[in-house]
């Protein structure tokens, strides 16, 4: 289902249905923007913060990527029943290495 809400305290407004599922799982896909605008995409762990945001190791070319261009997309899914949430948002690094993707839209299937 297609959505863009945000709470009252600034945090992405994800359904009990989605945050259960986000919790659920480990492994999500980052897409981050290249010097050549293309994107690169690669699988990386996350924690789900209190207020909806992701975080995660950024090191190597997803760090490069984030510090020059902070858009960025990450996909949590699963398949048998194919379900997931896609987020966009901004990236800020912080901490060495690591990076929070703060939502701005979201999209989900099959919750």
């Amino acid at each position: 289902m297609p959505g863009s809400a945000r709470g009252y305290d600034g945090s992405m407004d994800f359904t009990s249905v989605e945050l259960e599922f986000l919790r659920s799982q480990r492994l999500c896909r980052l897409a981050t923007v290249g010097p050549s605008g293309w994107p690169h995409v690669v699988p990386v762990m996350y924690a789900l913060t209190e207020n909806g945001s992701f975080e995660f190791d950024a090191d190597g070319i997803k760090l490069r990527n984030l510090v020059a261009e902070p858009r960025c997309a990450l996909v949590v899914d699963a398949s048998g029943p194919k379900r997931g949430v896609s987020v966009q948002g901004r990236a800020e690094v912080i901490g060495k290495e690591r990076a929070r993707l703060t939502p701005d839209r979201k999209f989900s299937w099959g919750l």
